[in-house]
């Protein structure tokens, strides 16, 4: 009988132990052919009642898919994403729609093939790579108390998630918000994932859900009109809005801060049209039934339109929305771009708190934390160094 390796290591089981394991000869990595893996640690978005969506970035073409597990690791499920009947390949990101079970601990890992050759009638696959096991206790869209913390104008500046995230006084976040200016421009995708997916990715571990509001750095750069794919948003708009515990949550797409016919913009974009069908929208969604089945209301919005400056996209965004806030009985708009931290209680001029987180240096940095009850909120914007700016209470 003659012996055969393979059929005799399947018979072990080490084939199918070690899927990373090939029997030919593969070239090194080197620095223009690097090994295939993971570009960043997998991410949530998009946290709903009964759904959450878990994205993943690799660092060359693949095949990939989300893998649900027990309590003992072994998988129970497989999720792909899949559009026109086509499961999404020949790709480096992947977004994951997952529904959540009744006990809200999502256990997973993500799992990719390298593809090598993607052909009408031929594809091939390389080598095979497994994210960590990752276990997330994810809050309910309706619970009574949440926790939620807000960063602005990190400006790729990448160990400050880290830091902020820890001086946070929360106990906990159930969701966190980046309000703009994670970047100072969008070249490649590797700007993505290096300066914000990786040292983000890091602190989150894949188990807080987190909102990237687009600031006007996140307009600016070659890849700026692809980075969506990346980021799952209620409706697909970077403006979207959703209730999260007992607060309404309304995020404005502020644009850019210089009039369209700018030079600098070379006739590419439109965002005075764009802030006034924000205005359309944001007058219907206030009155929606879900905003009226909410306690408090909150708005993330990169550029403040109060005790701000008069440039157009600043006094743009006034003309849009503020009639439409003061009108409606909001909370609080709480913003960045500045680089000024300031807290402005309602007065003659806005009958809501103006909320402006502070910049990216090192002296200058703050973090505001959200606390919500059904019948209480608390916000407070903090200094870098414990002092407190400013605080909401509402009882």
């Amino acid at each position: 009988m003659t012996f055969n390796r393979r059929h005799f290591l399947k018979g072990l089981g080490i084939l199918s132990l070690a899927p990373n394991t090939s029997l030919t000869a593969q070239p090194k990595p080197t620095m223009s052919n690097p090994a295939f893996q993971l570009a960043a640690p997998p991410y949530l978005q998009n946290l709903t009642s009964d759904a959450v969506t878990v994205g993943a970035i690799f660092n060359k073409p693949c095949f990939a898919w989300l893998e649900l597990l027990n309590q003992s690791g072994q998988p129970i499920a497989t999720k792909y994403q899949v559009e026109d009947g086509m499961r999404r390949a020949n790709s480096t990101n992947y977004l994951f729609v997952v529904d959540i079970p009744e006990d809200r601990t999502l256990r997973y890992r993500v799992v990719a093939k390298e593809i090598e050759k993607f052909e009408a009638y031929d594809i091939q696959y390389g080598k095979t790579v497994i994210s960590d096991i990752i276990e997330a206790k994810l809050a309910k869209e309706d619970q009574a108390e949440i926790h939620c913390l807000i960063l602005n104008d990190i400006h790729e500046r990448k160990e400050s998630y880290a830091e902020m995230i820890a001086k946070s006084t929360l106990a906990h976040k159930d969701l966190i918000f980046l309000n703009g200016d994670s970047f100072h421009y969008v070249t490649t995708s590797n700007d993505l994932t290096e300066k914000l997916f990786s040292p983000l990715g890091e602190v989150l571990g894949g188990r807080t859900p987190f909102v990237m509001v687009r600031g006007n750095h996140e307009t600016r750069g070659a890849f700026a009109r692809d980075i969506k794919p990346y980021f799952d948003y209620p409706g697909g708009n970077f403006y979207h809005s959703f209730k999260f515990g007992p607060v309404y949550w309304i995020v404005l797409d502020s644009g850019e801060d210089k009039p369209d016919d700018h030079e600098v913009y070379g006739g590419t974009v439109d965002y005075d049209t764009h802030r006034l069908n924000q205005r359309t929208w944001l007058e219907d969604v206030l009155q929606s039934a879900e905003r009226r089945a909410a306690t408090h209301t909150i708005v993330v919005a990169h550029i403040p339109f109060h005790h701000s400056d008069d440039w157009h996209g600043t006094q743009h965004s006034h003309q849009c929305f503020h009639d439409v806030l003061q009108a409606n009985k909001v909370d609080a708009v709480i913003s960045g771009h500045t680089h000024r931290y300031a807290f402005h209680p309602p007065g003659p001029n806005h009958n809501y708190h103006v909320i402006i987180g502070g910049g990216p240096k090192v002296g200058q940095r703050t973090f505001v934390d959200i606390h919500a009850t059904r019948s209480t909120l608390q916000i407070q914007l903090n200094h870098e160094n414990g002092e407190v700016l400013g605080r909401l209470d509402k009882a």
